[in-house]
């Protein structure tokens, strides 16, 4: 019997010990993330000369009551091995919108980008990465590599 009382006693003992976490940080001001959804997209069958288009979506890790606007921004292409090398991209082969709209209490928006057919010349395509600049406030969260690629 007496050692049933000081199982027992262990038993209580440990499961106060346990039961005396907090979660203080729960409530604290935390920055917002901002991001692409995919990491990779291709605008194939591009026309020599010619344009073709495709949207991207982004994420934002918290809402808002008002609309806000976040600067999308090229960073150097993060590219994957290959024999050959794959090719960053010309500027003058792509555009996109310079700036993503999120409106109020939504936590979504949407860019286009743009691939021109003006000197992209490795066969396989050539590509770029975007990303959201962060600052202040906001974080960079995924960014995404686009392909462009002629007919």
């Amino acid at each position: 019997m007496k050692k049933i009382n000081i199982l027992f006693t262990f038993v209580i003992l440990a499961l106060v010990m346990v039961s005396c976490e907090t979660y203080d940080d729960y409530d604290t001001v935390r920055k917002t993330v901002v991001g692409f959804t995919v990491p990779s997209k291709n605008i194939n069958n591009i026309p020599v000369g010619g344009e073709k288009n495709t949207t991207a979506d982004l994420y934002v890790s918290d809402m808002a009551a008002v609309d806000r606007e976040f600067k999308i921004t090229v960073i150097p292409a993060i590219l994957e091995a290959a024999i050959p090398e794959f090719v960053e991209t010309n500027p003058d082969n792509y555009s996109f919108d310079a700036t993503v709209l999120i409106p109020a209490n939504t936590q979504t928006g949407t860019i286009t980008i743009y691939g021109y057919g003006n000197s992209i010349v490795d066969e396989r395509g050539e590509f770029f990465t975007l990303a959201v600049e962060g600052g202040g406030d906001v974080v960079s969260g995924g960014r995404i590599t686009i392909r462009v690629k002629l007919k």
